[in-house]
């Protein structure tokens, strides 16, 4: 819950900053790969939108579009760590032109390019596919997780009473065999 609270007291002010014209030091109207200076292509998915650039396999993903992706925390690590980046990168933002950030993760390990002002992150196509899916970790799917781990926990409690009960006639049935003879 602290997570998206945080999310809906920041995104507003960072959607306020980008629509400033002051911002962007060169305002472009398609987003352009930072590699081959192509336009990128935008990719509706179920999840959201994401920028593709045909010739290289890079991608353009917003910090909104991971966080449905790879999940809050995720997200949320990528965006405290390109806040804090000091390391310019030597590629300009799809977005807005200006100088990304390097950031560096641990876990999974990968460097990154990001934007601070426009909230962007920019994949090389193999660094995509390496980033974690997380979709259990976002705030709207945590009652179905917490559903399935109650239900893993009911099912392996019901397993354990069945083993127990089971053991128990089956100790009866040899008493009383014994008696029998």
């Amino acid at each position: 819950m602290e997570i998206h609270q945080a999310w809906t007291r920041f995104m507003p002010a960072v959607i306020e900053h980008c629509r400033r014209p002051s911002h962007h030091s060169n305002p472009i109207a398609v987003p352009t790969c930072p590699f081959c200076a192509k336009p990128l292509e935008t990719i509706r998915q179920r999840e959201g939108l994401f920028y593709l650039c045909s010739s290289c396999g890079g991608r353009a993903v917003t910090i909104p579009q991971l966080r449905r992706v790879a999940g809050d925390r995720f997200a949320a690590k990528l965006l405290r760590l390109i806040q804090l980046a000091r390391r310019p990168s030597k590629w300009p933002c799809p977005f807005c032109s200006g100088r990304m950030v390097v950031c560096n993760l641990a876990e999974p390990l990968m460097e990154l390019d990001g934007c601070r002002p426009c909230n962007a992150v920019w994949f090389d196509a193999p660094t995509y596919e390496t980033m974690p899916e997380g979709s259990a970790e976002t705030t709207n799917s945590l009652p179905s997780l917490a559903t399935e781990v109650f239900a893993e926990i009911r099912l392996k409690e019901m397993k354990d009473r069945e083993a127990r009960e089971k053991a128990e006639r089956k100790k009866v049935r040899k008493k009383r065999g014994l008696r029998d003879l």
